[in-house]
């Protein structure tokens, strides 16, 4: 049984993730690792503390340690080829690390958000090294959208029906905030959420195609819209899996 001490170093430790506080997580999840080693949360947690923080070789290592105790844990065996591509192709250096992710932004909304899986998607090595909550860019061209990173990178194109309806939008004065919803090496996908709505589209829906408010669950992310953790008996909290991965992987 976990005692009060140890649930609230958990707790801190999922706080600092969320707010992209990565020395604060990496030091307070070394105080839990000291008590429970063979904690496979809490070493996942220190691997994605050192992935953010740049330290590539000590996060593919506690991702090797997770290995050695459960063999298929799929976030570590995720990861490790997302580090060992990103050493590979010679990236480096901070990822995300100021983008603070709040699980409320992946809550869909009918008529404010939409998911979108892109088109024409950037190759394989570019997109494993992204991850879900990472902000991106809608960027307007003449016939679509194409969107990016925030280092003006291309990751892909909304669909042309999307995109023409997005135009509109956005010409009209509506604006949107994107972030990535779910990555695989070949597909992305993304949530618009509308932020401002002109006058002119005022009594207009962005989106109508969504029937109701739901939440947003992915292999580490599990929201309820009433705010109560979805989760089996012996699950950690929804958002323990949020700052386990970022959200995503």
């Amino acid at each position: 049984m976990v005692d009060d001490s140890t649930q609230r170093l958990q707790r801190q430790a999922i706080d600092a993730a969320i707010n992209c506080k990565w020395d604060e997580a990496l030091t307070i999840n070394k105080q839990l690792l000291a008590q429970q080693p063979e904690n496979i949360e809490c070493l996942n947690r220190i691997a994605k503390s050192y992935f953010e923080l740049g330290d590539f070789d000590r996060a593919k290592k506690f991702y090797q340690d997770v290995i050695k105790i459960d063999p298929y844990n799929t976030i570590a065996q995720k990861n490790i080829k997302r580090v060992s591509n990103i050493k590979k192709n010679g990236e480096g250096g901070m990822l995300n690390s100021g983008s603070m992710i709040h699980p409320s932004m992946f809550i869909e909304e009918p008529g404010t958000t939409k998911s979108v899986t892109l088109v024409k998607s950037a190759e394989p090595q570019k997109l494993l090294t992204l991850s879900a909550g990472q902000i991106v860019m809608l960027l307007q061209k003449k016939n679509g959208v194409v969107v990016t990173d925030q280092r003006n990178n291309y990751l892909g194109a909304l669909p042309d029906d999307i995109a023409h309806h997005m135009l509109r939008l956005l010409e009209g004065g509506n604006e949107y905030q994107a972030l990535i919803k779910n990555v695989k090496s070949n597909s992305l996908v993304i949530l618009i959420r509308e932020t401002v709505r002109s006058k002119k589209f005022r009594n207009q829906a962005s989106f109508l195609d969504e029937s109701r408010p739901f939440s947003y669950s992915s292999d580490n992310i599990t929201l309820a819209t009433d705010g109560t953790d979805v989760r089996g008996e012996g699950d950690e909290p929804a958002a323990d899996d949020l700052a386990m991965e970022n959200t995503g992987f």
